[in-house]
């Protein structure tokens, strides 16, 4: 598998080191001053009308992580109908049904398993993980996709579930 980095990775690992920079500015500024001996009522003071604007500082930040998280989640999906995929794990297979859709076709994968806890990985053809979600006795969890790539997608179990759990693979077509 390979680590690919799109242009909106990218653009919050700039914005992470920028803020992580100007906070260690500001704790080494503030640990250069805390030498000299300063009355309790000026810092007192200080420290509320500062904590003024941390408190809106942290209110814009943390509101638009937020707004973009909500805006990029995948719980967006469009309407319509959906492809039904029954998938089981069991020690130490996948099975799918059923196992081939068309390309462009919004699937939903119904997940159980027949023993024990499994984590079903999804990766597309280029060996990219587009989707994982819990395989639990009893339950049924869905994964919902659409899936516009052509090729041969691959079932893995992300959970060590046994003694064979690394050949604990199977395969999915996507037909064009």
């Amino acid at each position: 598998m390979h680590l690919r980095f799109g242009s909106f990775q990218i653009a919050i690992l700039v914005a992470f080191i920028v803020i992580s920079l100007v906070l260690f500015e500001i704790f080494l500024t503030v640990a250069q001053q805390s030498r000299r001996n300063v009355a309790y009522e000026t810092v007192a003071d200080t420290g509320y009308r500062l904590r003024r604007y941390w408190f809106w500082f942290l209110v814009l930040l943390l509101g638009s992580a937020v707004v973009l998280s909500l805006v990029f989640m995948p719980s967006h999906a469009e309407g319509g109908t959906r492809t039904e995929v029954k998938v089981t794990g069991y020690q130490f297979n996948w099975t799918a049904e059923p196992a081939q859709v068309r390309a462009g076709t919004r699937v939903a994968f119904n997940v159980t398993s027949s023993d024990v806890n499994h984590g079903l990985g999804l990766y597309d053809p280029n060996d990219e993980l587009i989707g994982s979600v819990q395989a639990m006795p009893g339950y049924h969890n869905i994964l919902d996709l659409t899936l516009n790539t052509p090729g041969e997608y691959t079932f893995a179990c992300l959970e060590y579930c046994g003694v064979s759990h690394h050949v604990m693979v199977r395969t999915f077509t996507v037909t064009p």
